[in-house]
């Protein structure tokens, strides 16, 4: 359905089926108000609902035309309506109590300052910021297990009024939907732009009552995005780009339509997956990225040891890397995730990732940039 004809058809079901009333007297959510517009994001709409509701759709990424979820925020204060229940999961905000299940979302909370309203987080062993570890440990914010298998225990003791989760295709949660505790499903990271997924941090705003910070910081992030793409719009050549590394039986790339994909693009690259419809990770051989790649111009890798590569150390994880043109020119950049919070900053502040790409393909348009993520491998 298109997105013009959505709004209209949510707004005439919402004028005719919502209402909420508050603590003295009614008051009227029937008025469906504005969306609230994403100039990015894709797969998330909101509607001012009344004065003081809002209704969220999320879209299904696996299946066009359908949704995932629907939630309604409500203030805390507010008494609301049968009616109002019906249209989707009613989410109190600001959220005080909060289980993540993520470190990105757990690194975005900080970065608006919504530190304090975690209340437990899981799969704590990726964790990098230093400050959520140190709440951790001095025991004001519960390890809550993996986020597989969470405690479910630990977190009903914990008084948490909703859960960031991140939703999978065909995918449940097992127990904790019967906990009766919202759960807000994360899709940000299916959206197919880099600025559509950085976006956001405006409904992440919403449900912590940091509106103002969430703005903000989206604002900073896309004029600095934006200013960077004017760039490369003249650049001569598009360097060709191979990414990532064998990992067991197949290498992983992003594929042309991920965010990860267009962001290097975006940056003036050539691509080598471009062509690929996929928006997210695509598993391929060894033979089908040689074909591909071997006389490519420069290689990204990203990786987790507890020592950084070097081209000799890169070769002996896998011998046939030295096939590469990168690898016999010296131009390979890696991302050691062990030490640099790359999957932690990178989803909402993709203009870091942009200019170290711009640094990289096109050093003469950025000359003073100082690398944030990649560094060159030493020799």
């Amino acid at each position: 359905m298109p997105r013009v004809l959505r709004d209209i058809f949510l707004g005439l079901t919402v004028l005719l089926f919502l209402s909420c009333s508050g603590g003295r007297g009614q008051e009227d959510c029937d008025a469906m108000g504005d969306s609230i517009a994403f100039r990015y994001a894709r797969l998330i709409h909101i509607y001012n609902i009344g004065d003081s509701c809002r209704l969220v759709v999320i879209d299904n990424p696996w299946s066009p035309g359908k949704e995932l979820h629907r939630y309604v925020l409500a203030p805390q204060e507010i008494t609301i309506s049968q009616k109002i229940q019906e249209q989707g999961t009613v989410v109190r905000i600001p959220l005080e109590y909060t289980t993540v299940f993520t470190s990105v979302h757990c690194r975005l909370l900080q970065d608006i300052g919504a530190l304090e309203q975690i209340s437990g987080v899981c799969d704590f062993e990726y964790v990098q910021s230093p400050e959520v570890i140190r709440r951790v440990r001095e025991g004001k914010i519960g390890n809550m297990g993996s986020a597989l298998n969470p405690n479910i225990e630990l977190i009903l003791s914990g008084h948490t009024d909703g859960m960031l989760v991140s939703p999978f295709e065909q995918s449940g949660y097992g127990t904790l939907e019967r906990t009766g505790i919202p759960l807000i499903e994360c899709a940000d990271y299916m959206e197919p732009t880099a600025l559509g997924r950085a976006e956001w941090v405006r409904f992440f705003g919403m449900l912590f009552g940091r509106e103002r910070q969430a703005d903000s910081l989206f604002h900073t992030v896309e004029s600095n995005y934006k200013r960077l793409c004017l760039l490369v719009q003249d650049a001569k050549e598009r360097p060709r780009l191979l990414c990532d590394q064998m990992n067991g039986a197949a290498w992983y790339v992003p594929g042309g339509q991920s965010t990860i994909g267009q962001l290097y693009q975006d940056a003036g690259a050539d691509y080598l997956f471009a062509d690929r419809k996929e928006s997210g990770s695509m598993r391929l051989s060894f033979e089908t990225v040689f074909s591909r790649g071997h006389d490519a111009d420069i290689w990204f890798v990203k990786y987790s040891h507890g020592a950084d590569f070097t081209y000799t150390s890169f070769a002996q994880d896998y011998p046939k890397y030295t096939r590469f043109a990168p690898y016999m020119n010296c131009r390979i950049y890696g991302c050691n995730t062990f030490i640099t919070p790359f999957y932690d900053e990178e989803p909402f502040h993709p203009d870091l990732l942009l200019a170290d790409a711009i640094h990289i393909l096109h050093p003469e348009l950025l000359p003073g940039h100082r690398l944030y993520f990649f560094h060159s491998l030493a020799e």
